[in-house]
């Protein structure tokens, strides 16, 4: 009879540890964590969009105004052509009396979180009206746009007389320059009238002390009655080379928007400054640079802007 062999089977025990999980503790540290990450990111974006929508509301607003300037210059449909502002919204519109549902309304709505706060008085009332063939308006002032959460954030256009604009966002440090302009407005921080005489200077970039010519402006022969506009175009000879330049401003506040418009772009340097009598202040400098124009504002030239 075969005999069998039986081995023992030794079976080893492994005592299992259990691993110990987080804490409650620790899972709302992680919680709080990301939370907190994620309201920076969406705070952050937030501002963004708030930042970027109200610099378009601006622009838009403005873009609306020259197309009514323009329209009113150009006599479109023999009339006249205005803007009419709400809350949230402008409406370009023919002639001065405004009808919500005349179908040549063009309506701009400004993008969420933005809206505009236009002072009691100013316009007469709701409207820019510009006058027919000319472009003029009587209802000057400004108009603030800002981010309905957060007043910080603010935009500005001012109308002056002449149904011209000017769009604060734009501005730029005095130290930065602008390249190609031939029409820069500047925001200085005083006011023109107190000035004697406006000067444009060209010397020769190879020698700075080398006057090519000056021009010197009368700064009272230009101003309206009032003095809240200064007003001259001229033509100066510069080397052979008449130059066309139109210096107008008007006040924002009591301070000065000094527009330069210039119809050509020469090699030699042209530095514009104010005079009277006892203090200089310097304002602009135009610079060819490689056959480029720069422009930036001097010592006294505030900030700068593009039209």
């Amino acid at each position: 009879m075969r005999k069998y062999s039986y081995k023992t089977l030794h079976v080893t025990r492994y005592t299992l540890h259990d691993n110990k999980g987080f804490t409650l503790i620790e899972v709302l540290i992680v919680v709080l964590v990301v939370l907190s990450i994620l309201s920076i990111a969406i705070t952050s974006g937030r501002n963004f969009n708030d930042s970027v929508n109200l610099e378009n509301t601006a622009k838009g607003i403005n873009s609306k105004i020259k197309l009514a300037k323009s329209r009113s210059v150009s006599a479109l449909n023999g009339t006249n052509h205005s803007i009419r502002f709400e809350a949230d919204r402008v409406t370009v519109f023919e002639g001065s009396t405004f009808n919500v549902s005349a179908s040549t309304n063009e309506v701009f709505i400004f993008s969420d979180n933005i809206e505009i706060d236009i002072p009691t008085g100013l316009f007469g009332g709701d409207d820019l009206i510009f006058d027919r063939l000319v472009g003029s308006t009587s209802n000057t002032g400004n108009i603030d746009i800002k981010v309905i959460s957060d007043s910080s954030k603010t935009k500005q256009i001012i109308v002056n007389s002449d149904g011209q604009t000017s769009l604060n966002s734009f501005q730029t440090s005095a130290e930065s320059i602008i390249t190609n302009a031939r029409h820069v407005h500047f925001y200085l921080n005083w006011n023109i009238k107190d000035a004697t005489t406006l000067s444009l200077e060209w010397v020769d970039p190879d020698n700075l002390d080398s006057h090519i010519v000056t021009e010197d402006i009368n700064i009272a022969t230009y101003l309206n009655s009032d003095q809240s506009v200064f007003d001259w175009t001229g033509s100066v000879t510069v080397d052979s080379v008449d130059q066309k330049m139109r210096i107008h401003s008007w006040l924002a506040g009591t301070f000065t928007v000094l527009c330069i418009i210039r119809d050509q772009t020469e090699e030699e340097k042209l530095f514009i400054y104010t005079d009277s009598g006892m203090t200089k202040k310097d304002i602009a400098v135009y610079e060819n640079v490689g056959g480029v124009i720069n422009v930036w504002a001097d010592t006294h030239g505030g900030t700068m802007d593009v039209q």
